[in-house]
């Protein structure tokens, strides 16, 4: 049982040290989030789940591994947006560009 665990342990931290943490730049996030534009803006790794970001000018946006489930991008603009790893489950994309 013991050795179970202890394997499971290594498991998961040799996970932890597989996957890179990303943190978003903070004054970005709170740019996005006030005004609603944040083109070229370092949002790696944000969590923006359930956001209303409807017509956000995200242009050039660092936007790899953000969390936008849930968030409302219709009509944002995402053009040069970089959406790798993005998690846009439930997200609203209707209108956007990309």
């Amino acid at each position: 049982m013991k050795l179970k665990t202890l394997g499971m342990v290594m498991l998961f931290a040799a996970v932890g040290i597989a996957v890179p943490v990303q943190a978003a730049n903070s004054e970005h996030v709170r740019r996005l989030l006030d005004t609603n534009s944040c083109p070229g803006c370092d949002l790696s790794g944000a969590n923006l789940s359930g956001a209303n970001l409807s017509g956000a000018n995200l242009v050039n946006a660092d936007l790899s591994f953000a969390d936008l489930r849930d968030a409302n991008l219709r009509g944002a603009d995402l053009r040069g947006a970089n959406l790798y790893g993005t998690n846009l489950y439930g997200a609203i994309l209707s209108g956007a560009a990309y």
